[in-house]
């Protein structure tokens, strides 16, 4: 997001500049000047910004500015806030007024001051309006801030607040994991499991297909998920679209993931936004990091670029390129996420372009249809500086490095669509290749591609494409109609589609007949591995289950995680050698059981819905959850009120219809299949 200039009079979708010739950022970069003796007496700042801050955490102080000294520097007037440690700092005003100029600067390790730094007003990612406040900036570790707010030339600070933002290093922000390949599922549901930052609201990124860089996920760079409302998908991707975040240039590669929680922590918490806006962001180092959550298999929809968003994939590089060129580094990376992004949609060339109608608030006429490059600038489509001018003169060289990657590029699931027939059959897609089951898939609107291993990819046209889960197998046959009903035939059994609404029936179980309430998850649970069901090809789903199936279900669904068991076990009646004593003394060494409080574990007692609700969210890292829900019989005082409240709001489950959860009563194996199909799915698992 960046500097937004004002609309020109008639619109011709041509680049334009402002009509004063001179932008906010060439005034800074003329008017820029050191403090006057009168400002403030620097000393040195601490190593860390605030010591109270610490561990990977983010604090933002909100500070009337009117409650701040004004002094006069160098002929300006500026706030001063000599005692203010920051990392980075944004700025709010009143919705309905005029958005003023803003800058800011602090009080670096050295004792300086450091340059003046602007602070570019937000964009509203819901009207592509200016929004009644900045973009948080960061300025690095300082002791002290001043900020000057200024409009027509006059001091306008009165009615600003100053949002003061300090991050702090987690301990891993040196050594962020880079997913990729093999190793990414693993690597990540580790991580998930051991973060809080696992409470994610929108499904996780799965292992990607071949040709995606390594990049930081979401759990990696220490997400608050907590803070983030959902996100929404679309059926294809036309364009992907090129930021810069604004913002000193003067980090360390170790401090980047500290400015992403800053800016999720700001866009969300202060501006009240429902996540990062950009799908991707990339620092000068080159180090790829997982933005705007929802998978990044999904086309889902950004708020970088107003009007654009929806069928777009933002991409947005850290620090200020309005005069700075990008680093090598940098460039490569985006090249290689444009390359990846385009080839995993099956487009071919950087160079081509894509027709848009955009609606009001953008560069063009409003429903008149255009034709835009499918590598382009935020600049290109509303009305800012963003990229930044450098960055934007190295679009050409991105452009050639990306056509490359994509010429040289992994393209088995491209030539498994085109051998099936293309667009025109498959149509377009809507999660690009990535892991499920014993598959890689890409799922089309029309159709998918499925390989297994390092077995040849194969197209597949099916109208029930967005509903396929991989426990039904290859279509071994073509849809057919009759009525209002289509059925197509898979290797597990058969789809039927009757509107919207979609079935799967077959015969693993002898006792879950079609039509069977939660047969498709218990199906499901059965084709992963985590139920075999009993000697007698029953499945038993009306039985309640007991609470060693039930840990030994969890262990298996996080992949049956590498544990060696103690001697000694923690559980009275669970010895050494018991059927899942492995896996009970796992969940016991993970805290996700506790026992009971006269040392026993009770493993072949049912086990309560309530518990299970336990069991599921310490799974999960135990993340943020509040203890007010709507079910009846669950007030707030509830043993397990935070594990209900949690798994009620994911979705994993909705009680009964009669507005109960009914916690002390035993889940049925039916039940706790659709639980843990729900849970899993929620997990990106």
């Amino acid at each position: 997001m960046s500097l937004r200039y004002l609309p020109p009079a008639t619109d011709t979708g041509l680049e334009r500049t402002p009509s004063s010739g001179v932008s906010r950022r060439a005034l800074l970069t003329a008017t820029a000047v050191g403090a006057s003796a009168a400002g403030a007496v620097l000393g040195a700042a601490p190593a860390v910004a605030d010591p109270s801050v610490t561990g990977g955490e983010t604090r933002v102080v909100d500070v009337p500015l009117a409650e701040s000294p004004l002094l006069e520097v160098d002929g300006a007037e500026v706030r001063d806030l000599p005692e203010q440690p920051a990392t980075m700092v944004g700025v709010t005003w009143p919705a309905e007024t005029d958005a003023p100029t803003v800058h800011a600067r602090g009080v670096d390790a050295d004792g300086n001051w450091t340059p003046w730094l602007e602070l570019e007003t937000a964009e509203d990612p819901g009207t592509g309006e200016d929004a009644p406040g900045t973009e948080v900036a960061w300025v690095g570790v300082v002791s002290a801030l001043q900020i000057r707010v200024e409009l027509d030339g006059s001091d306008v600070s009165t009615e600003m607040v100053a949002h003061i933002v300090t991050t702090s290093s987690a301990p891993n922000d040196d050594q962020v994991d880079q997913l990729s390949g093999e190793d990414a599922t693993t690597t990540q549901s580790q991580q998930m499991r051991t973060m809080a930052a696992t409470a994610a609201t929108n499904p996780a990124t799965p292992r990607l297909g071949p040709g995606m860089p390594g990049f930081v996920s979401r759990a990696a760079w220490g997400a608050d998920e907590s803070l983030v409302r959902g996100t929404s998908g679309t059926n294809a991707v036309k364009a992907v679209i090129i930021h810069h975040t604004a913002g000193s240039n003067s980090y360390t590669r170790s401090q980047s993931a500290q400015i992403l929680r800053g800016i999720l922590s700001y866009h969300t918490r202060t501006l009240g936004w429902a996540d990062v806006g950009y799908n991707i962001l990339v620092d000068k180092y080159g180090q790829i990091f997982e933005g705007r959550s929802g998978g990044l298999h999904r086309n889902i929809t950004g708020a970088h670029a107003y009007g654009f968003n929806t069928g777009s994939f933002g991409i947005s590089v850290m620090g200020n390129y309005s005069s700075v060129a990008a680093p090598y580094a940098a460039r490569t990376a985006v090249a290689r996420l444009v390359a990846w992004k385009l080839l995993t949609t099956f487009q071919t060339s950087v160079w081509s372009t894509a027709s848009w109608t955009p609606g009001s608030g953008t560069r063009f006429t409003p429903g008149k249809r255009i034709s835009l490059a499918t590598m382009m600038g935020h600049r290109d489509v509303n009305y800012t500086e963003c990229p930044g001018m450098s960055l934007f003169r190295q679009f050409d060289d991105i452009r050639g490095r990306a056509q490359g990657y994509i010429d040289n590029g992994w393209k088995e699931h491209l030539w498994a669509f085109q051998g099936a027939g293309g667009a025109a059959k498959l149509g377009t897609v809507v999660r690009s290749n990535h892991r499920t089951g014993s598959y890689d898939a890409t799922i089309l609107t029309k159709g998918l591609i499925l390989q297994e291993g390092s077995g040849k990819a194969y197209g597949y046209a099916s109208p029930m494409a967005l509903q396929w889960r991989s426990a039904w197998g290859r279509p071994t046959g073509s849809a057919r109609t009759s009525g209002s009903t289509t059925v197509q035939s898979f290797q597990n059994g058969s789809a039927i589609k009757t509107g919207s609404s979609v079935q799967f029936h077959d015969s693993r179980f002898s006792d879950v007949p079609p039509g069977m309430m939660f047969r498709e998850e218990i199906e499901e649970l059965a084709a992963r591995g985590i139920t075999t069901g009993w000697p007698d090809g029953t499945y038993r789903p009306l039985a309640p289950i007991q609470r060693d199936a039930m840990v030994a279900f969890v262990y298996r669904a996080l992949g049956s995680p590498a544990f060696t068991p103690p001697k000694r076990s923690p559980f009275t009646d669970m010895p050494p050698g018991r059927m899942y004593y492995k896996e009970i003394t796992w969940a016991h060494a993970e805290g996700i059981t506790t026992g009971w409080n006269d040392g026993s574990f009770r493993p072949t007692a049912s086990i309560e819905r309530g518990a299970v609700a336990a069991f599921l969210y310490r799974a999960s890292g135990q993340p943020s959850s509040g203890t007010s829900n709507s079910f009846s019989d669950v007030p707030s005082n509830h043993q397990f009120a935070r594990e209900i409240t949690w798994l009620a709001s994911t979705g994993i489950s909705t009680g009964w219809p009669d507005g109960t959860f009914r916690p002390l009563e035993p889940i049925a194996r039916d039940a706790m299949a659709a639980f843990m199909i729900r849970w899993m799915e929620h997990r990106g698992l």
